[in-house]
Formats: C-alpha cells, structure tokens, sequence
C-alpha cells in the first residue's frame, strides 16, 4: 500500500533513527542515503505520498532531486519536504516547487504537522485529479 509510504533521503543516521521513530506509528518509513539511490527506486515503479530529503548530499544533492521531480510527469505531484542544516537555499528550494523547508534542529512536532499537512494535500490533489 503506497498510500502512507513516506520516501527519507538522508545520510545522517542518527537523523534517520529520529525521523523513523516519529513517523513509525503512522507510516511506513522507506530510507535511501542519497539521491541517485532514491531516484533509481522512484524509477523502477515505487511510489509514496510524501518524499523527505536533506539537501546537502553526494551523488545527486536535494536541489538537483527536486529539479528531476519537477520535469517528470510521474513524480511532480508527490510533495518534497527539504531539511538542512541551513537556510540558504531555502528560496531555491520552494521556486523549485518544494512543499516545505524545515531548518535542523526542527521540532519533532513541526516537522510531524508539516508532514501530515504535505499529505493532506497530496491526497487532496489525488482526489481532484480522479
């Protein structure tokens, strides 16, 4: 069921541990450690309601994800929530058609009522589009 299957694209495994334990109740939680790997199982057919991914990382960063996203039919409606250590590229992020921006260290509750705001919307775009 892709229908609460969240995608995290981080490197940092603490962060990854935290991120899984506050999405874990409500969600199943798929972690890749960088772009290209995330990509290459968004290619091979997988899907999910919200992706989850830092911007600094090797092998294809967050900005270069979000830029793929959005010039491919398939994946431009699934909602890009962007964390970072920093707020610089924040602007780029949103132009690019990120959903939101959270700057680390966030609150787990914020990030939570971002993430469940990101899939409302989705869903609501799912439904509109059927």
């Amino acid at each position: 069921n892709n229908m609460n299957r969240i995608l995290v694209i981080e490197d940092d495994a603490p962060l990854c541990w935290l991120l899984e334990r506050i999405l874990r109740g409500n969600y199943e939680v798929i972690i890749m450690n960088n772009g290209l790997e995330a990509w290459s199982w968004l290619s091979d057919g997988n899907s999910c309601v919200l992706i989850i991914s830092d911007v600094k990382m090797p092998s294809l960063d967050g900005i270069e994800l979000l830029e793929n996203l959005s010039n491919s039919g398939l994946f431009k409606n699934i909602p890009v929530m962007m964390l970072s250590g920093f707020e610089d590229s924040k602007d780029q992020c949103l132009a690019l058609g990120a959903f939101a921006y959270l700057v680390k260290p966030f609150e787990p509750q914020k990030f939570l009522s971002e993430v469940n705001r990101a899939i409302a919307h989705h869903n609501e775009d799912v439904l509109i589009s059927q």
